[in-house]
């Protein structure tokens, strides 16, 4: 009578685990980029956005200015 085995040995549960493991590990550092990256990109539009802003209000002070007188008062 020859016994059938069924399952894994010890080896390919090891083996199995560690190609799962490792490829969660890349998985959740691709989310972790893709999380993160947004949160940065959108930080530095917002900065660009205020950056533009204030340019905005600097260009428009020195066009309505009439004109620069160049002494100087002590």
């Amino acid at each position: 009578m020859k016994f059938q085995k069924s399952g894994f040995t010890l080896i390919e549960a090891i083996l199995y685990l560690a190609i799962a493991g490792t490829v969660l590990y890349f998985i959740s550092g691709f989310a972790f980029n893709a999380i993160f990256g947004k949160a940065k990109i959108e930080t530095i539009q917002e900065v660009n956005e205020s950056s533009r802003s204030v340019l905005d209000q600097i260009s428009n002070a020195i066009s309505g200015s009439i004109e620069v007188n160049g002494t100087v008062s002590e």
